[in-house]
């Protein structure tokens, strides 16, 4: 295989948690036992939420990411990249998630327990998102559906992106699709090497971990704190809104890709990940997508049109990039292109400056159906 070829997706989500329910052959049952007890990574500590996860504190230097064969030669950066200007000063417009942390010791990082389930559903998500990328985003007769509605920036060099976003719990259909919202940062999407960074929140239909670079290894967590993969409630449709601060940004030394979270330095993706040097993402998306086997497609965002607002709609607000290496972030270029693949599911809306707060702002989802 050409490796000029290789596309480097590299995924980090929070999970919204709802249930749901797979099934597999004894074939993939024996094969997937094998998989955790490789994975699952002898603990220093075990913790328990109150939602029932369980986080093993593991040795920040025996993390599963590093089983990785690019990280072979890997060393751990155990001190957080922190640069004050790349803060994300904006206050969260809605409650915010706290609770992230479960205490694990210094030295150790929190990494849920991986579960068959987890597994399973990490698999069927994989070749969804691949088959969708292999044929341009688009749905298939006979094939799975991919579908988005966001923005891109791709007249720019981008060296970070700082967001909040709102989270929704929209209501699957099946438990084989996937409904999120998500900000990706690209070298081009017309790049037959191309590389992508993504972060975000999803909804699946299992009880699943959150991170899916730990189940394919390759996100470096730093904190002892920030537990990946912790499961948390959505906005209420018309009431209480929940959101939460993403910061990607490349550090101009090291060349590694780093993450925040509500202003916690998290962790961050190796250079070595990427299939030749991800020097700058020249293509920046932000916004909702679904991926589903089969009609019909689930809902996206609140499961309402961006036509019904703030507190209706669900919306990604302080949108803010950097066009400089290590330099100050800034708000984005309003003039964005609007990406919606199936109008009358899902739309969009261009952004607005809806005060310094709030900063730039854009709504977007819908129902789904018949897409």
């Amino acid at each position: 295989m050409d490796i000029k070829a290789i596309t480097s997706v590299l995924f980090l989500l929070i999970i919204v948690d709802v249930d749901g329910a797979w099934s597999i052959s004894k074939e993939e049952d024996m094969e997937l036992e094998k998989q955790l007890k490789i994975l699952n990574k002898p603990a220093i500590k075990t913790i328990r939420t109150d939602s029932g996860q369980i986080f093993d504190c593991v040795d920040i230097h025996k993390q599963p990411s590093l089983d990785h064969p690019l990280l072979k030669n890997h060393k751990v950066q155990v001190t957080s990249y922190v640069i004050y200007q790349l803060i994300l000063h904006r206050p969260l417009k809605g409650k915010g998630l706290s609770g992230f942390g479960v205490g694990c010791p210094i030295g150790t990082v929190p990494i849920r327990r991986v579960e068959k389930e987890d597994l399973i559903r990490a698999k069927a998500f994989s070749k969804l998102h691949t088959k969708a990328y292999a044929e341009n985003c688009h749905p298939l007769a006979d094939g799975p559906i991919h579908l988005s509605a966001k923005l891109a920036a791709n007249d720019k060099q981008i060296y970070g992106v700082a967001s909040i976003l709102n989270v929704y719990k929209p209501t699957l259909l099946s438990p084989d699709q996937v409904s999120g919202s998500m900000i990706y940062l690209s070298t081009g999407f017309g790049d037959d090497s191309k590389s992508v960074v993504s972060v975000g929140w999803a909804v699946n239909n299992s009880k699943t971990t959150g991170c899916y670079d730990i189940l394919c290894p390759g996100f470096v967590q730093q904190s002892h704190e920030f537990a990946l993969g912790r499961t948390f409630p959505g906005s209420n449709y018309n009431g209480s809104q929940i959101d939460i601060k993403v910061l990607v940004s490349k550090d101009s030394k090291s060349g590694d890709w780093y993450l925040r979270v509500n202003g916690a330095s998290v962790g961050y993706w190796p250079k070595e990940l990427f299939r030749g040097a991800f020097e700058v993402a020249k293509e920046v998306n932000w916004g909702g997508e679904i991926f589903s086997p089969r009609q019909p497609c689930p809902p996206m965002g609140s499961g309402h049109f961006e036509s019904e607002g703030i507190g209706g709609a669900c919306y990604i607000s302080g949108m803010r990039y950097q066009t400089a290496a290590g330099g100050y972030f800034e708000d984005i270029d309003p003039e964005l292109q609007a990406l919606v693949d199936s109008p009358h599911c899902y739309n969009v809306s261009m952004p607005s400056y809806l005060s310094e707060i709030t900063g730039y702002t854009f709504l977007f989802g819908g129902p789904g159906g018949q897409c």
